[in-house]
């Protein structure tokens, strides 16, 4: 089984690896995206480190246009011309933590929502380490 959160954010912002490798350090998360990768052109799986363990999860880029009325109807007006990144993730606890984890960074560096996909609910910062601490009790 695979779960996805979809982050949005403002079509102007880009996101930037090494800038999301900088917010991990500083909320607490050993966390390291491939600098290499360019998000919002990539598609596919994309190699994290989290907590010192090789892991990853799959990332897909796309406009918040072509998101399904359920979707949309739980993102604020203001991102409606932005984009989604959908991080989906299996059931290892660490692609799940990694996946979380940038989940939140994007929300923080960027001022982005994200959306659980089984309840399409917004989802908080304070919900986002909480996920990530209770998949790393597993």
């Amino acid at each position: 089984m695979s779960m996805s959160l979809f982050v949005v954010l403002a079509l102007e912002m880009e996101p930037k690896t090494h800038e999301l490798n900088e917010v991990a350090s500083a909320s607490g998360y050993e966390l390291s995206l491939s600098e290499s990768i360019e998000i919002n052109t990539h598609s596919g799986f994309l190699p994290v480190t989290f907590e010192g363990q090789e892991t990853g999860f799959e990332l897909y880029v796309f406009p918040v246009s072509e998101v399904p009325e359920q979707l949309k109807s739980a993102i604020p007006v203001s991102l409606h011309s932005g984009n989604m990144y959908q991080l989906s993730f299996g059931y290892k606890s660490h692609e799940a933590q990694a996946a979380l984890a940038t989940a939140m960074n994007m929300n923080i560096k960027y001022n982005g929502v994200t959306i659980e996909d089984q309840a399409g609910t917004l989802l908080s910062v304070e919900q986002l380490k909480a996920a990530i601490t209770s998949f790393g009790e597993m």
